[in-house]
């Protein structure tokens, strides 16, 4: 059997297998794939399913009592995937963002090449920590037809796009149904704040504003929407600092590097670690190696915070950093990201200021 002939919900299980693997580089249990794709089968569906498809050689079990990682088979079959999808990306994803009237930042993707710039330019690690989603409003959500039981999902928000991509159907679904979805959303709950919206998504709602066509592709947005909120800080350019290390203290450059590594990858140590060590303070703030963190002991940090919804980015270096061009770097930076995050909104509110 082919990918092309494998049933619809194995298509869909066997990618996100697939990506989740490649993100996290862990086996994938039937429980992960329910909790975090949304399908609404049970878990003893999917465990068949992915029982299937581990018979026909795309998915394996590393050992008995593990969850299921990508075959060589596996990985080709998302390989041909994503290649099949590079056209809706240059023309049908182009299409759905222009009928927006105007297109649209990716926040993901701005907060990735905000902290690849920022390491870049100062030659250290670079992070950046998401704004609060749960306080942006939804400005729109976009679906469009891509198959019986698909669409293709935007998320908008007020400061640009929070969540895009292909999503499942439970039933099959006419354009004119797809657009009754996106209009009846829309039309309720455009302007509200997207931890509303989530939080609506888990509730039964209001007796008869929406059927079930609705519900079930805004239990979708809620489960992406959660997802989303939960989006760990963003770390680039831990590599540069090698080389300063080495130079500092060669006996122990690498130990100090793998503590360093190991405690900006804690996602929830490292998020607290930064709360605490703000202590509320407006502006920058610079540790010096005093920051509350395990693993961090000798090393700077410097973070500045950034609107709007709380949005905060920083630079860690070696205490003998240079901290002129790190703050100069900073202020630059959070600058052009505000300038990105605030054009969808006109004015940021005010008391959001730094």
């Amino acid at each position: 059997m082919t990918t092309l002939t494998l049933p619809e919900r194995q298509r869909l299980i066997l990618k996100e297998i697939v990506d989740r693997y490649i993100r996290l580089y862990e086996p994938v249990s039937s429980r992960m794939i329910l909790e975090e794709y949304g399908l609404q089968v049970s878990s003893a569906t999917v465990r068949n399913d992915m029982y299937d498809l581990e018979k026909l050689g795309f998915i394996a079990k590393p050992y008995s009592s593990s969850g299921r990682i990508p075959t060589q088979r596996g990985f080709r079959f998302f390989v041909d995937w994503l290649l099949d999808l590079s056209e809706l990306q240059k023309t049908q994803r182009l299409e759905i963002v222009e009928t927006y009237e105007a297109r649209v930042l990716d926040i993901s993707e701005a907060i990735r090449q905000t902290a690849f710039v920022l390491a870049n330019m100062t030659r250290y690690a670079a992070f950046v920590v998401p704004p609060r989603l749960e306080d942006a409003r939804l400005e729109r959500v976009l679906l469009v037809r891509m198959g019986d039981r698909t669409a293709f999902l935007v998320v908008v928000s007020d400061i640009g796009v929070v969540e895009q991509g292909l999503i499942p159907l439970e039933t099959d679904a006419t354009e004119e149904e797809i657009e009754r979805m996106m209009r009846t959303i829309n039309g309720t709950l455009r302007g509200a704040r997207l931890e509303e919206v989530r939080a609506l998504a888990t509730e039964e709602g209001p007796e008869g504003w929406y059927e079930r066509p609705e519900r079930q592709a805004l239990a979708v947005v809620g489960k992406l929407l959660g997802r989303r909120m939960g989006q760990r800080v963003v770390v680039e350019g831990l590599l540069h600092l090698i080389e300063p290390l080495q130079r500092l203290a060669p006996e122990h450059a690498i130990e100090r590097f793998a503590a360093l590594g190991r405690a900006v990858q804690d996602e929830k140590a490292f998020p607290e670690a930064l709360e605490r060590a703000r202590e509320g303070r407006a502006g920058i703030v610079v540790n010096v190696g005093d920051f509350p963190l395990a693993g961090t002991e000798e090393f700077s940090v410097i973070t500045l915070p950034y609107r709007p919804h709380g949005g905060l980015l920083g630079v860690i270096a070696p205490v003998c950093m240079d901290y002129g061009r790190a703050m100069s770097a900073l202020t630059y930076v959070a600058n052009r990201l505000e300038a990105l995050l605030t054009s969808a909104r006109g004015r940021a509110p005010e008391g959001e200021g730094r």
